[in-house]
């Protein structure tokens, strides 16, 4: 680990799969804490074991659907500040 986000605290949109959980995965073996978030609380709870197999802090995993602008507003308001904001989340038809 070559810990160049240490104390860093880095929130990730659509954690839980593909491309947001390899992020979460990279983020957590340079030392960042991190903020998990998806609509897949099942996915969010296997996240955390591959997280810590990896050498990393446990994440904060937290369910988000962030198509809802209420839900956003309410997670963002209960967090402290912030170093990254990931945001993965995208939409297919």
């Amino acid at each position: 680990m070559a810990a160049r986000l240490e104390g860093k605290l880095v929130f990730v949109t659509a954690a839980a799969q593909g491309m947001g959980r390899a992020s979460v995965l990279a983020l957590a073996r340079e030392g960042a804490r991190i903020i998990a978030t998806d609509i897949r609380a099942d996915l969010l709870e296997t996240l955390k074991s591959e997280v810590i197999a990896a050498g990393g802090i446990a994440p904060d995993i937290r369910t988000l659907d962030v198509t809802a602008p209420g839900a956003i507003e309410a997670m963002i308001g209960s967090l402290p500040p912030l170093d990254v904001l990931f945001n993965c989340a995208g939409f297919v038809h």
